[in-house]
């Protein structure tokens, strides 16, 4: 995906709407995702207007792997002006997005655009979405979780399965098991 050479953030909004999320292409001098950073929109200004308090994806383009993280704005954006806008600090949370697997009894496809992933706990993570499940899907399913905050992470990516039934336009979260930590 090419990007404006000036970018350094993509920001985007996690409400499980695919090609017309993003917020836009941002500047900032942080390298560090662990702190508050202020964000300056690359353009005359922000593409979508979002409050104060929501939570967005961001993607750290200068950072190896262009990982993505869960930050809230500590201010709202404007689609007629060019405001500079802090992130708060980036959430605990690592971001995913799930693809279920091909069964006798289901297709592959998004099962999930964006969610918030848990620490490993054993053999299992917990994720909740930032927005809906796409699809309905039985206990006991193959899916691939992409780790989007941690995308070379061998453990973090991978195929799970479901250990409990994920409902289509819920918000629950969904506890996965991974077989192989490793692999």
């Amino acid at each position: 995906m090419s990007h404006p050479p000036l970018a350094t953030h993509m920001v985007s909004l996690p409400d499980g709407k695919t090609g017309n999320n993003a917020l836009g292409y941002c500047q900032s001098m942080s390298r560090n995702p662990d702190v508050s950073t202020t964000l300056v929109p690359v353009g005359q200004s922000w593409s979508r207007w979002a409050l104060k308090g929501t939570k967005v994806v961001v993607k750290w383009l200068k950072l190896p792997g262009q990982p993505e993280f869960l930050h809230v704005l500590d201010g709202e954006t404007s689609t007629t002006s060019r405001l500079p806008r802090r992130l708060l600090q980036r959430s605990a949370s690592d971001v995913v997005t799930i693809r279920a697997l091909l069964s006798v009894h289901h297709q592959p496809g998004m099962l999930l655009e964006y969610g918030a992933a848990s620490a490993f706990a054993g053999n299992t993570i917990t994720v909740t979405p930032l927005g809906r499940w796409l699809v309905d899907l039985p206990m006991g399913h193959g899916v691939e979780i992409r780790n989007l905050s941690a995308p070379a992470n061998r453990i973090k990516n991978g195929e799970f399965t479901t250990q409990a039934q994920v409902s289509r336009s819920s918000s629950a979260g969904v506890r996965f098991l991974k077989d192989t930590p490793g692999g």
